[in-house]
Parts: C-alpha cells; sequence; structure tokens
C-alpha cells in the first residue's frame, strides 16, 4: 500500500511534526510506502490565480495546467490512500494561507 500525506503545519518543533513522522514511521514498518507533501516547505500558495480561475470557470479544452500540479495529481494517482495531518486546534483543514 502507498499512502499520500498530506502534511501542514510551520514549525519543525512541533506536536504535529511528532505525529507525522511517527505515522510515517509506522507505515514503514509495516512493509508500506508512502509520499508527502509538505505544504509549509512547499511554498503552497493556495490562491487561485485570475489564470486558473478563467481556465477552470470556462472549462476551456486545452488547460494549461501548472507543473507543481500535475505532479501533486500524479502523488494522488499513484497512491491508495490519502493522509491530511495538521494541527487539530485549527479545527478544520488549513488553507495554508
Amino acid at each position: 500500500m502507498k499512502a499520500f500525506i498530506v502534511y501542514c503545519h510551520p514549525s519543525e518543533d512541533s506536536l504535529t511534526r511528532s505525529l507525522r513522522d511517527e505515522f510515517i514511521k509506522g507505515i514503514l514498518d509495516s512493509g508500506n510506502e508512502y509520499v508527502l507533501s509538505d505544504l509549509y516547505k512547499m511554498d503552497f500558495k493556495a490562491d487561485m490565480t485570475e489564470e486558473e480561475y478563467l481556465r477552470d470557470a470556462y472549462y476551456r479544452d486545452n488547460p494549461n495546467v501548472a507543473d507543481d500540479v500535475l505532479a501533486e495529481q500524479e502523488k494522488i494517482n499513484s497512491s491508495d490512500a490519502i493522509v491530511f495531518i495538521y494541527p487539530v486546534f485549527w479545527t478544520e483543514a488549513p488553507a495554508k494561507p
């Protein structure tokens, strides 16, 4: 099994980071594999650009999808599970401002 982990926390020294590391250890110990997207390390941009809006709003036949988006889509398509790890005190998955 392959898990795609989407991780979001600004601090390298946090409970959330420790939980992520333990989760990864469990995946590896069980003979499985993972791929990780760390939204802060990736400098993930949550805001939609005007170009993205126009592409999606008008259902263009020839979408110009950025390479980083294609890479994330490949992570999704090649995985059996998607796991989101973020601080629970935020109560909802972060947009990562």
